[in-house]
């Protein structure tokens, strides 16, 4: 057992209260963030619990997950969250509580749910305040890394989003060529491609050249494979082939960088997908149009070839068009192209995007110079997130196995000098 580390019962540990109702009525809009049992959930003008906080998930699928908020936040009537930290660190508690196998002390029956009197005797060795500090220090600083990781993506992100927008939906260019001025923001050698006049067309004013074209005129759409359950394996099979399903794809664009299964049975080749294929999905999932119609991008650092299922669309490029796929999918996040998907979609049971649907869209298609600037741009941007992206995984490994040695005193402060930096 660790030197100077107590036995304490979670009740010790700290104290729990369960959160408070808030209605969708009564949620009013502000900064707070409202902590439910999947993390944060939404945000509010008001807070019940003062920051640094630390709540676990209090029932449904959720119930024992552990969450940690910095500010000042609103406890839902979903989660149990810290009262009183006993003199412990508030992080080092979320830490140490996220070691635990909260779930397994379930209180209810159909529905999973957790009584803090039902944790409170969980024992629990805890070290003094001092070393609670060096561990929160090891730890919070892989925490943060990740953090501003993530930030930098979705900062990334807003940036090409609003670069395609100008270009290509607002026309801002053209504008301030049409008025005299200098596009801003713009090469010089880009800005020249953009005319400075605009013409008529069944879709409104249009860059003067441009076209009113639709997908059917540079994509084919292809539906993804129908398998049965049975061929469904591990993600970790070396027989099987990734399968990318509907959860590869997350609403509003992008796409979900695990929990891949894999396939073993007979396929075409039409079925197979490589990293930077465009993906579509095809049917809603839990609520109408959640999902359905979103694009995302297969990252290239995933090097297999992999299948996609029939709850996707496979949107590839003809070899007699202009327009690539990062345009493509940008194009598909437009609410204007969007609204013209998702009004194909239909369906009793379960909502449907036809593949006739996908690739009838009117969009308003730029000339080849234009076009392939914003492709060269987009994906230098893309292949910044992507690195991003694997050095989160990397440094969110390294968390995960340090943490239960730590939490446990197996491993100390001391033999962690550099892991930080």
């Amino acid at each position: 057992m660790a030197s100077k580390w107590r036995e304490k019962t979670l009740g010790e540990f700290v104290r729990l209260q369960r959160g408070h109702d808030l209605t969708a009525s009564e949620q009013l809009p502000g900064t707070i963030p409202i902590m439910g049992s999947a993390g944060q959930n939404g945000s509010h003008s008001k807070a019940t619990t003062k920051g640094p906080g630390v709540v676990i998930g209090r029932s449904g699928a959720s119930a024992g997950k552990v969450h940690y908020c910095p500010v000042d936040f609103w406890a839902h009537n979903t989660v149990l969250y810290v009262t009183d930290f006993c003199g412990n660190n508030p992080r080092f508690a979320y830490y140490l509580l996220r070691t635990v196998d909260l779930a397994s002390f379930n209180s209810g029956s159909a529905q999973p749910s957790l009584n803090r009197n039902y944790i409170y005797n969980i024992k629990l060795l805890i070290p003094a305040r001092e070393e609670q500090e060096e561990i929160v220090g090891i730890m919070g600083a892989i925490d943060d890394k990740i953090a501003l990781l993530r930030e930098t993506n979705a900062t990334l992100e807003v940036v090409v989003r609003a670069l395609f927008k100008s270009w290509f939906v607002d026309f801002d260019p053209v504008c301030a060529k049409a008025e005299g001025r200098d596009p801003e923001g713009v090469p010089p050698g880009v800005a020249d491609l953009f005319p400075s006049e605009f013409e008529e067309s069944e879709l409104g004013a249009i860059p003067k050249g441009w076209l009113v074209q639709s997908f059917l005129d540079h994509f084919e759409v292809v539906r993804g494979l129908s398998y049965k359950g049975s061929g469904l394996t591990d993600a970790d099979d070396p027989e099987g082939v990734p399968m990318h399903n509907l959860n590869s794809v997350l609403e509003g664009g992008g796409y979900k960088y695990a929990g891949l299964k894999h396939y073993k049975g007979e396929f075409k080749k039409k079925h197979e997908i490589r990293g930077g294929d465009l993906i579509v999905a095809n049917t809603e999932q839990g609520h109408k149009h959640l999902l359905i119609g979103y694009p995302a991008i297969v990252p290239t650092r995933i090097g297999k070839v992999g299948l996609f299922s029939h709850h996707l669309y496979c949107v590839r490029p003809l070899a007699t068009s202009p327009i690539q796929t990062q345009f493509a999918y940008r194009l598909l996040l437009t609410p204007s192209v969007r609204d013209q998907v998702v009004g194909c979609s239909n369906g009793t049971t379960v909502n449907m995007l036809k593949a006739d649907g996908l690739s009838m869209p009117r969009f308003v298609c730029p000339p080849i110079g234009i076009s392939q600037s914003f492709v060269d741009l987009a994906e230098g941007i893309q292949t910044k997130q992507e690195r991003n992206v694997e050095q989160m995984e990397s440094l969110s490994s390294l968390r995960d196995t340090l943490l239960p040695r730590l939490m446990s005193g197996k491993l100390r402060i001391h033999e962690l000098d550099g892991v930080s930096e």
